[in-house]
Formats: C-alpha cells, sequence, structure tokens
C-alpha cells in the first residue's frame, strides 16, 4: 500500500521545478480537522503519476496541489462500508463570506480585452493567472489570451482557427497542462455529418495546430485532456480514446471502455448528458494504471458525481456529500448542484452553487457578493477553478469580478 508519506515523497520527487507549499505539514493539517473527519485516513493503493494534471496532485502551470487524505482503491469492487447505509446527519452549516475568508482569491479584471472583444473565462493557470477566450461576438472565440491579476496585465495565446470546411462552426472547451491548451470546435459537414476539430497550441505562445478531426458518431466529445504528448477525450455515450499531440491515427485507450473523463487520469462512468443526469456514479478509474475506486452510495441519492477522493449528490433531504468510500457523509439544504454540466467538485474540493460555494474540507459554505444577477463558470472540460460575475449591475460590465477556486490556501 502507499501511504501518505509515501505520497508527499513522489510529489516532491517528481515536482522539483515547480512551486511547492509545504506538503507535509498540509497532510498534517487535514489530520487536525474538524472532529467529524475520521482519525484513522485511508491509504492510497493507487500509484499517483506526478506528470499528469490530476487534481489530487498537480495543478495547472506546475502548482503541486495539497495532498488529500488517501482513499483505497482496487482492481476489483468492493463491499459498500456500513457508513454508506447509516442515517447521515443535519448539518448546520456555517455560512461566511468569500471575501473574508479567501481576499486573496479575488480579483477584478476587465470584461474586454483591447481590441474590444469580450472575455469569457476558462481557468486558472496559477493562482493569479486566468487563461481566458476572447470573443468577438457570443461563442465566437477568436483568441486566447492569459491575464495576470498580479501585473494587470494580458498577452495573446493564439489565435483561434475557423475551418472554412465546416458550417456553423464553434470553439468549445479547452483544458491545459501546464505546457500546452487542447480544445475542440464543432461544425458540419456539407451532407450535415457532425465534426469536431481537436487543436492545440503552447501556452508560452505559438500558432495552432490541428490534431485530429473526427466525423458522426465519433465527433461526441463531452469532455478533453492533454496529458504531455498525448491529447485524451471521452464520448457521450462512454469510451476513451487517445491521439499522438503531434498527430496521427487515433486509438482507444485501454481500460476506458464506458467510460466518461474526470480529469486525467481519472475518468468514471456517469457522464453529464440529459440521458445520464439522474444517473448514480459506482466507480472512479485511474487510467494510468486500471486501479478501480468504488463508489459507496446510499438508496435514495440521485445525480452522484465523485472526483478521487469526495463526491456530490441529491437526495430528498437536499444536497449530499460524502467521501467515495461513503465516510464523512452529511446532508444539507444549504448546499444545493452547480449544474447539470458542473457536477463534479472542483479540484476534489469545492462546490459551486451560484451566489456560493461550498467547502468540502472545511465545511464551510462562503457568499458571493455580487451587484448583478448572474454568475458564470469557467468552460474547462475538466471542473474549472474560476468562477466570475459582472462587477456592476448590467449582463455586460465593462469589468469582471473573479474568484481564482485554485488560489484559496489549504489551510482555509
Amino acid at each position: 500500500m502507499r501511504t501518505e508519506a509515501d505520497l508527499v515523497a513522489a510529489l516532491r520527487e517528481g515536482a522539483d521545478d515547480a512551486p511547492m507549499p509545504d506538503l507535509i505539514a498540509g497532510v498534517e493539517r487535514l489530520k487536525r480537522r474538524r472532529g467529524r473527519r475520521r482519525t484513522q485516513l485511508l491509504a492510497a493503493a493507487a500509484v499517483i503519476t506526478v506528470a499528469s494534471t490530476s487534481m489530487a496532485v498537480v495543478l495547472r502551470g506546475g502548482q503541486v496541489a495539497p495532498v488529500q487524505p488517501a482513499v483505497t482503491t482496487s482492481a476489483s469492487v468492493a463491499s459498500p462500508s456500513a457508513a454508506a447505509t447509516s442515517t447521515p446527519p443535519q448539518v448546520e452549516v456555517p455560512t461566511v463570506r468569500a471575501a473574508d475568508i479567501w481576499p486573496d482569491a479575488l480579483f477584478t479584471m476587465p470584461a474586454k480585452n483591447a481590441d474590444g472583444w469580450r472575455y469569457r473565462p476558462i481557468t486558472a493557470l496559477s493562482a493569479t493567472e486566468v487563461l481566458l477566450s476572447a470573443e468577438s461576438s457570443f461563442e465566437r472565440a477568436g483568441r486566447f489570451e492569459i491575464y495576470d491579476s498580479s501585473s494587470g496585465k494580458a498577452r495573446v495565446v493564439t489565435e483561434a482557427p475557423k475551418n472554412p470546411d465546416l458550417r456553423g462552426y464553434i470553439t468549445q472547451t479547452a483544458t491545459v497542462d501546464g505546457r500546452n491548451m487542447v480544445w475542440f470546435s464543432f461544425g458540419r459537414q456539407a451532407d450535415g455529418t457532425p465534426a469536431r476539430d481537436i487543436w492545440t497550441a503552447p501556452l508560452a505562445g505559438g500558432q495552432a495546430r490541428l490534431v485530429t478531426t473526427r466525423t458522426g458518431p465519433d465527433a461526441s466529445i463531452d469532455a478533453i485532456a492533454v496529458n504531455g504528448d498525448r491529447v485524451v477525450w471521452s464520448l457521450v455515450q462512454g469510451g476513451v480514446w487517445e491521439v499522438p499531440l503531434a498527430g496521427g491515427t487515433p486509438s482507444r485507450l485501454p481500460g476506458g471502455d464506458g467510460l466518461h473523463l474526470i480529469r486525467w487520469p481519472w475518468a468514471g462512468d456517469a457522464g453529464t448528458g440529459p440521458g445520464d443526469q439522474k444517473r448514480v456514479q459506482t466507480k472512479v478509474v485511474d487510467l494510468t494504471n486500471g486501479y478501480v475506486s468504488e463508489v459507496a452510495a446510499q438508496e435514495g441519492v440521485t445525480d452522484l458525481r465523485c472526483a478521487p477522493f469526495w463526491c456530490f449528490g441529491r437526495s430528498t433531504n437536499g444536497g449530499v456529500v460524502q467521501r467515495i468510500d461513503g465516510t464523512d457523509r452529511l446532508e444539507s439544504r444549504k448546499i444545493s448542484h452547480g449544474g447539470a454540466l458542473r457536477p463534479y467538485p472542483i479540484l476534489d474540493r469545492f462546490l459551486w452553487m451560484g451566489s456560493s460555494v461550498y467547502d468540502m474540507w472545511t465545511g464551510q459554505l462562503a457568499t458571493i457578493d455580487n451587484p448583478g444577477n448572474w454568475y458564470g463558470a469557467g468552460t474547462s472540460s475538466e471542473p474549472s477553478t474560476i468562477l466570475y460575475w459582472g462587477a456592476s449591475k448590467g449582463d455586460k460590465p465593462d469589468k469582471l469580478r473573479v474568484l481564482n477556486l485554485a488560489a484559496v490556501p489549504p489551510a482555509q
């Protein structure tokens, strides 16, 4: 078995060039969390690949994430724990202001770029950098840029190409791994056949390059990831595929049949499509080694979606939060769903609920001060760490207010 000490050692060995928080201190803080947490932490059997951009290991931009208490994983399905069938406590969730507890994660930025194109945030690259889509009109991305909240300046990553052979061309979701970004764009061929182009560009800046084009049923992509020299994606109907970042012939990823990407290298057996919304996820699979973590879910819970450690779903009593093994389970009507397209916990820690964010590590509900009546979440394929809203009233404000959850310290 892998212990927490093993995990910390692996992180330090594999991320020498990344800015490192005090991981060991972070683990100790997590051990001393609220009394309702289990004192006996479960050991992780999965070997975690530091080179990947997993939620529990490496954040975008090379930043190392705080270590979560591990869960037991196995290559076969285990019996649900006793905690999964017990009645959960009705918890009074403490409410705080996000501005009071996470002041360094909040900032204001322009709503448009230098050419007057409106920004749509995608995700955080670091505690200060945000990847943006600059749109000349609604959902018509023309350029990708990075805004740095510490300097107040933006730089261009690449222009977003259009495929003249496809009709109704729309650039869709994107993702990053610290070095490159990939995204896919949707269109239709002359005979109406759906097609999706997969593109890539270096985050340091450079020309976009077409990786591959998928048509017909193979074009129904629901999530995408980049892992070093490979692009990985899953389909609405299930199944994980990969192709070299340099281009080539796509192939099915071994062990990915019927699965949907959560964030590389993890995938689950329930998607985000209309037919899957009420399904209960039953497992999380590490695609680098085939380890399976079974989800222990209680009867009556729907919409259950799990990251590697934490899960969120619904019941008749409100939102349900639990660990993947069914422990530390609670229900509260204060905890609601962030929408069918954003069902997974952000960074295996946060739940976005529009006007508030629930922190599963601390049990606090952080409310957002918003002068307007709309909220947005970043358009990345994996759960985005960026939430945003207008800094003033109106549908098209001059400035955006942004909450960068990647900048929230592990102890807060």
